[in-house]
């Protein structure tokens, strides 16, 4: 039995009203989608609620009746579920992330970990999103109940989106776009991979993120490096890896992060060396398959204690897989809903 298991999947339809959107996602994942929220919640101070309206301010209350509605179909308050689709932003020290993106025949196929805390409770509420307009899927999204911003994505017009966390000296800006939310707009409103890339360069930040993007070519590969206010692009060398986990490597911050944070912000990961060594015998000629990416993933030197979600994205096929670690389901098979 492998040490990974494929995640429920869930069909969101866009043209359906919003009351009845999420009607689909029923079971056990929606439940552990409420205990994700609670132990969220309990890491925020009360007043942390009154962030809420700010952040439907800051993005011109773009996502306020998508909260609002997922947000009873859970049973729960919106405000604390819209504080949940901004916690990279509020949370990052608790964030980790390896990620590559490999040159294929079919074009680029991405490989990811996601790291992120709580990761029982996120790996057992994980699932993918689909989300249809018109009868076709428009986007997909690697997440959980409630997810509405986006950490690991997909879009149907060629081009996946991943985030990868890093600490940069700037801070957290209170003027700058929450992170989550940016890669879900980008994901919807981008007509290409070009666009998207164009996007996620100039618009002003809540936070420092890596974010990698891959396209329908092996030469639409791209991290882009940011802190609030800056960014710069990073490519492969010709059908070299394009590898990234929680450090710059064009920009540089001219202070170090904190004791608490540095081990996973540390310039010198060694998750990024393993990564390198790991994937460089991999032909470019070949295809990769699902097993042999996750293998990497799972790999002791990649794999974190906190690696709640693996992913496998080929933009080419419009295909995301989601997986999460077996050993984060404490009852096995049965902590993973069936989708309907």
């Amino acid at each position: 039995m492998p040490p990974w298991s494929p995640a429920p999947t869930f069909t969101i339809d866009f043209d359906r009203p919003w009351e009845d959107r999420y009607d689909s996602i029923q079971g056990p994942v929606l439940d552990h989608a409420r205990d994700l929220l609670a132990a969220i919640r309990q890491e925020c101070p009360p007043a942390a609620v009154h962030l809420a309206p700010m952040v439907n301010l800051r993005t011109g209350g773009r996502f306020a009746a998508e909260v609002k509605a997922a947000a009873k179909h859970a049973g729960i308050e919106w405000e604390w579920l819209m504080l949940a689709n901004v916690s990279y932003d509020l949370a990052m020290s608790q964030l980790g992330c390896s990620t590559a993106v490999l040159a294929s025949p079919e074009g680029p196929v991405v490989a990811r970990n996601m790291d992120w805390w709580p990761e029982y409770k996120l790996a057992a509420a994980s699932c993918l999103l689909h989300v249809t307009k018109g009868g076709r899927v428009n986007f997909s999204i690697a997440g959980w109940p409630g997810a509405i911003g986006v950490a690991t994505g997909l879009s149907a017009r060629g081009f996946a989106l991943v985030l990868n966390a890093v600490w940069s000296d700037e801070g957290v800006s209170k003027a700058g776009y929450p992170v989550l939310l940016f890669l879900r707009k980008v994901l919807e409103d981008a007509a290409g991979f070009d666009q998207a890339v164009d996007m996620l360069t100039h618009e002003k930040l809540a936070a420092a993120a890596l974010l990698t993007v891959a396209g329908l070519s092996n030469d639409q590969r791209v991290v882009i490096e940011r802190t609030p206010s800056k960014a710069l692009l990073r490519r492969p060398a010709g059908d070299e890896p394009l590898l990234t986990t929680n450090h710059y490597r064009l920009l540089r911050a001219s202070t170090q992060p904190g004791e608490g944070v540095r081990k996973y912000f540390d310039p010198t990961c060694s998750r990024y060396d393993a990564l390198k060594s790991l994937t460089a015998p991999l032909p470019t000629g070949r295809t990769p398959t699902t097993e042999s990416l996750l293998e990497i993933l799972s790999h002791p030197a990649v794999m974190q204690p906190i690696t709640a979600q693996q992913m496998v994205i080929r933009p080419s096929q419009a295909s995301l897989e989601l997986f999460v670690p077996r050993r984060l389901l404490a009852g096995g098979e049965e902590n993973v809903a069936s989708s309907p």
